[in-house]
């Protein structure tokens, strides 16, 4: 099997994993542009597979299956535009009518395609030597078949782009604009290596449109993840990314040593006992991983448990408090800089923690109403409390308070990194970073939102 062939089906694979994580980690009021997301990922994957199968088809293949594996590429194309053209715009009143334009037009392009293929193609030759190539028609057809995934490219694009521009908060603003830019990229390579060239006759470098396709779907995922574009929660939905984190880091190691390797030994297409060996030493890789992070924690935790970063801090959270901030980030930069296993910010009964919590919503509301009677910011809770606080592994709660003394939020800290007791911290230290933090908080133009 040759390299690029390899390389696009796991990539498609990691496409589709991202629709599918994006439908199941999507709250209800977000559930259809979840959905459309996951369609759109879904074609994008058919488009590759079906093309990886096309062009791996060895001279003596049925000539029905070359048929099928051709159609299949030009149809996913065309649900995948439908996609395409609804996504960013069906909350409109112009998206409605984008929708039924659209179905229309897709509905009438698969109906005619699948009634008469000769009207997309003349002939389709299988050849190990040229490649494997469709013969597509100069007619008519054609010309409305690209014209229609231009115009889909460029709805989606101009639906982003007024997203953008209208967006609540900078950060979605930022989510968008990376998304268009991403996008119209991809969308000038598939139009010159999908429609133009191939149009022309030259059907080598075909792959490469649905290749990069799968990463500009990719790049939407982690702005998804990245700037919250939609509200994901669920349990598995955190390892679900961490699935498609590690696959894209085998791809990438994958794809570099095929590269050396065909560069040194100037073979083509490895064996299939290289391939073998390389998939094992990655799954060798991955699951040595949890065993590095230890280690590489506890000697960070030996190295600066005891130690805060203040000029860091003070840094980071005075660039914090100029912009709208990503309450979960906050967290997990807590957790990292003021070495603590787990740190949650919780503010207004809503909590952002640096990691997954268990915390049901009556357990919050208790550690929420909390009340700190005396001069310190720590709390000394009650005995039900503190069976909470130990089942969740919470050794302590304070009080972040503006300079007037009025309570921002309460901040949530786990067990310290290192062998030492949360009683043997540096108080001082972390009581002045809380300060810094009530402020960031208390600046924050949309609090509790995400």
């Amino acid at each position: 099997m040759q390299l690029f062939i390899m390389l696009l089906v796991a990539v498609s694979v990691l496409t589709l994993l991202s629709g599918i994580s994006v439908l199941c980690g999507s709250r209800k009021g977000e559930r259809f542009q979840a959905t459309l997301f996951f369609l759109i990922t879904l074609f994008a994957f058919g488009w590759a597979v079906s093309m990886s199968i096309f062009l791996s088809l060895p001279e003596t293949a049925n000539a029905e299956t070359a048929k099928y594996a051709a159609m299949a590429m030009y149809i996913t194309v065309l649900f995948m535009g439908l996609g395409l053209a609804i996504y960013p715009i069906y909350r409109y009143k112009v998206g409605k009518v984008v929708a039924v334009l659209g179905v229309a037009s897709c509905i009438a392009l698969l109906v005619f395609m699948i009634l008469d293929p000769s009207l997309l193609y003349n002939s389709i030759t299988l050849s190990e030597s040229t490649g494997n190539v469709v013969h597509l028609q100069h007619n008519i057809y054609n010309y409305l078949y690209i014209s229609y995934f231009i115009v889909t490219c460029l709805i989606y694009m101009i639906g982003i782009w007024y997203n953008a521009r209208h967006a609540k908060s900078p950060a979605l603003k930022k989510a968008h604009i990376l998304v268009l830019i991403g996008f119209t990229i991809t969308g000038i390579v598939c139009l010159i290596f999908d429609a133009i060239l191939s149009f022309l006759g030259k059907y080598d470098t075909v792959w490469i449109g649905p290749l990069t396709m799968s990463f500009a779907w990719i790049l939407h995922y982690y702005a998804i993840l990245r700037y919250r574009l939609l509200d994901l929660s669920g349990r598995w939905l955190k390892n679900l990314s961490h699935v498609i984190i590690m696959s894209l880091a085998a791809i990438i190691y994958l794809s570099i040593f095929f590269v050396i390797f065909i560069a040194l030994f100037k073979i083509p297409s490895p064996s299939s006992d290289v391939i073998l060996l390389n998939v094992i030493m990655i799954i060798v890789v991955l699951l040595l991983f949890p065993v590095l992070n230890e280690v590489s924690s506890f000697v960070r935790s030996l190295a600066s448990v005891h130690d805060i970063d203040m000029v860091y801090l003070v840094k980071k959270l005075n660039l914090l408090s100029k912009e709208y901030i990503n309450y979960h980030e906050l967290a997990g930069f807590l957790a990292d800089h003021l070495h603590f296993q787990y740190v949650g910010l919780l503010i207004d009964n809503r909590l952002y923690g640096s990691t997954a919590s268990k915390l049901a919503s009556a357990e919050l509301n208790k550690i929420g109403n909390l009340k700190i009677k005396d001069n310190s910011i720590w709390a000394n809770p009650n005995e039900d409390i503190r069976q909470i606080l130990k089942k969740h592994n919470i050794e302590g709660i304070a009080e972040l308070r503006d300079p007037a003394g009025k309570p921002v939020a309460k901040i949530l800290l786990g067990r310290p990194l290192g062998n030492i007791t949360f009683s043997s911290r540096d108080m001082h230290s972390l009581e002045t970073a809380f300060v810094l933090i009530a402020h960031a908080i208390e600046t924050d133009k949309e609090p509790g939102q995400i």
